[in-house]
């Protein structure tokens, strides 16, 4: 089976045929998310992660969250973000080889921790929820980024670790299709759609078909042939565009556009070689913007034209409460009045939410990482903010590498923007981010 070349191309259709599963018993994911940690661990320790076990099973653990979180959760809400930590760790710890850590991130955790001995919740068990949901998106970041700086990986190692990530996503893919219906069925209104998200959250679901999209796109510009059939791509990508924009959270959609913007922009006034591949490039951008344009020209005529007034920021039930951010801006105000009034350690995870709603009279749950840092955090949010802004800015004057610029480029400016829309709701910011330090080695190298 290894070396068959339609092997990608099977293995995404046992990934669409276990999502299916899913429909059927809800149970599935408990079990099936054990034995992808238990197995993971298995062929990390008997490897000693020579083959990169720790980051195959951890990219597949993170893709496969949602999905996860839409049947029945799997061990845990959390699961994708300590399943990820507990892989990169074992996988990092086993290994010989040498490794060149950034100590920065260490510092990253540590500043994390003061807020902790604040937080005023009733029970016990809800402050180990809180903190659980507030911080294990931040560890699985440093985690991450120690476990992937400057980790060599060849093309065909990137690919293993891009289809990892692409088979889960597919997979869910189909699992909403069939448990929302087409999109002729589902009533739309200019709010984000719980129906066509598969009955769960669309923000969450948004920004992991935004991912899908990004992984084809650094595909694309690492000269990585995913799949021997060349429309499986093409199928793929348009899949995601579609659900993706069916679930009328807009920042999913627009992370991965932004990030290839960015880098087609950025790599192209910096770096002379990158005029190399730039035909190819704009050639494949212009390609997915046409692929974006009748997506959302047909998910907005399925919903009569509030597709077009959701990314307008419109409301069809009262043009006074139109609003581009989605109340995003008004949760941003309130945690810098919560930051204010808590400067030096903030109020502790999850406390932020506490606080709006006394702010407010409405308890929201974190959107943006930014303001959630300095509220929680107080002055160590501060820093830990800089850490994460200021190091990639550092490493991106330092490597000479395209490939590492354009992995780096693509990387971050999805994370940064998910992290403004969808806080670390989920592990792929985190993951994603690590990502971002590859050391990509061509055979030329």
């Amino acid at each position: 089976m290894n070396r068959n070349p339609y092997k990608a191309e099977f293995m995404l259709i046992f990934s669409i045929l276990l999502g299916l599963t899913m429909l059927f018993n809800r149970n599935l994911s408990e079990v099936y998310s054990g034995l992808i940690v238990i197995y993971g661990l298995y062929k990390i320790f008997a490897s000693k992660n020579r083959d990169g076990s720790a980051h195959i099973f951890a990219a597949y653990s993170m893709g496969i969250e949602v999905l996860f979180r839409m049947n029945s959760g799997g061990l845990g809400y959390e699961w994708g973000k300590y399943a990820a930590v507990l892989l990169l760790m074992a996988g990092f710890l086993v290994e010989k080889m040498k490794k060149e850590t950034p100590v920065i991130y260490l510092m990253f955790l540590a500043l994390l921790i003061p807020s902790i001995f604040v937080i005023d919740y009733p029970t016990f068990d809800r402050s180990r929820q809180m903190v659980s949901f507030n911080l294990s998106g931040p560890i699985t970041l440093a985690v991450s980024t120690i476990y992937f700086y400057r980790r060599k990986m060849t093309p065909p190692q990137l690919r293993k670790l891009l289809l990892s990530m692409l088979y889960p996503i597919a997979a869910m893919s189909v699992f909403i299709y069939f448990r929302a219906g087409d999109l002729e069925t589902v009533e739309f209104t200019t709010e984000s759609n719980f129906q066509a998200s598969g009955g769960f959250g669309p923000n969450q679901v948004s920004t992991i078909f935004g991912l899908g999209i990004l992984i084809i796109a650094i595909a694309h510009f690492q000269s990585i042939r995913l799949f021997k059939l060349k429309f499986v791509n093409i199928i793929l990508l348009f899949a995601f565009l579609i659900r993706g924009l069916a679930t009328f959270s807009r920042g999913g959609m627009l992370a991965p556009l932004l990030a290839i913007f960015l880098c087609i922009i950025i790599m192209t006034f910096l770096d002379a070689n990158f005029k190399t591949k730039l035909n190819k490039v704009v050639f494949a951008f212009m390609f997915v913007f046409i692929i974006g344009i009748l997506g959302f020209n047909y998910v907005n005529d399925v919903s009569e034209g509030l597709l077009e007034m959701r990314f307008k920021g419109e409301s069809m039930y009262n043009k006074e409460k139109s609003n581009i951010f989605s109340g995003r801006d008004e949760i941003f105000a309130e945690d810098i009045e919560i930051f204010e009034n808590n400067v030096l350690v903030g109020v502790g995870p999850g406390m932020s939410m506490e606080k709006r709603a006394e702010i407010s009279g409405v308890e929201t749950a974190a959107h943006i990482e930014y303001s959630r840092l300095l509220a929680e955090h107080g002055v160590f949010g501060i820093i830990a903010i800089l850490i994460i802004v200021i190091f990639p800015v550092k490493y991106f004057i330092k490597t000479k590498s395209v490939d590492n610029r354009i992995m780096l480029i693509l990387c971050i400016t999805f994370v940064f923007f998910t992290m403004g829309h969808a806080a670390m709701r989920t592990a792929a910011p985190g993951f994603i981010y690590g990502m971002a330090f590859i050391n990509i080695i061509r055979r030329r190298e």
